[in-house]
């Protein structure tokens, strides 16, 4: 009597490939629909902004290159060249680079990302009352609170004289804060709302905008989250970045003024 061979069958059935099959297309489908462009958009904003966690601030300027370039300079210099690189490190990975790469992409055009003037008219109004309802009042309260006094202004150095505050604040409007709003509101927010709608592009900014506040004090963390809904609603009707960025700039100069005062620096 000859042995039988017992086997067993690990083939699936037919109908069960193609339920199996049916449902992963059902999970990939929204993500297979999506224009390449948001997707290009999402991605290189997060990549960027990881660059700027990781090598564009502060922190990395104080490891890696303070001790060769300024091996004998005391903390208070070395702080004010962090800062100043921290400054241009945003405005190369938020400003230059993305503007580059939309270059080299083709299809959007500048003013449609907020580049432009967009509502002259309605951007004045903006500007004066963001800064008596928004910076004057923001930075007041700040100069009154010991987490703010502590971390602002970046280089305390920068109140040691009249010339080096200005050149201080030039740099940080127009380095940092011209990025930020440009980056945020601009080719994120700008970039993503013809493909995700405006609501959801708003969303995107105003959470990656806020993430990168943690590390803040918490005050200015909790701010970011409602600039972000504000900011990113003005934008859709002034079309432009430059009246934020002038409420924004303001925001952050009377910031430092206010706690530079609180702690005898001035």
């Amino acid at each position: 009597m000859g042995r039988r061979r017992i086997g067993i069958s690990f083939r699936t059935a037919p109908s069960d490939l193609g339920i199996l099959k049916t449902e992963l297309l059902g999970l990939v489908a929204p993500y297979r629909k999506a224009p390449l462009r948001a997707v290009l958009y999402g991605a290189g904003a997060l990549a960027l902004m990881l660059v700027y966690l990781y090598q564009g601030q502060r922190e990395f300027f104080y490891e890696h290159l303070a001790p060769g370039l300024f091996p004998s300079t005391l903390g208070a210099e070395v702080e004010w060249w962090g800062t100043l690189y921290q400054f241009a490190g945003a405005f190369v990975l938020f400003f230059l680079v993305p503007l580059v790469l939309i270059k080299f992409l083709g299809g959007e055009k500048l003013r449609d990302l907020g580049l432009g003037l967009g509502d002259v008219k309605l951007g004045f109004w903006v500007v004066v009352l963001g800064w008596l309802v928004l910076a004057l009042p923001g930075g007041f309260s700040a100069g009154g609170m010991e987490d703010f006094r502590a971390e602002y202004p970046l280089a305390k150095l920068s109140v040691e004289s009249g010339s080096r505050f200005v050149l201080y604040q030039l740099a940080y409007g127009l380095l940092y804060y011209v990025a930020w709003e440009a980056f945020f509101r601009g080719f994120l927010q700008m970039g993503l709302r013809p493909h995700i709608g405006d609501v959801a592009a708003i969303l995107v900014q105003t959470v990656a905008s806020t993430l990168l506040h943690i590390g803040k004090p918490m005050g200015e963390t909790w701010a970011a989250l409602l600039a972000g809904f504000l900011f990113g609603a003005l934008m859709l009707r002034i079309r432009s970045i430059w009246p934020l960025v002038l409420v924004h700039w303001g925001l952050g100069l009377l910031t430092d003024v206010f706690c530079a005062r609180a702690l005898g620096l001035w």
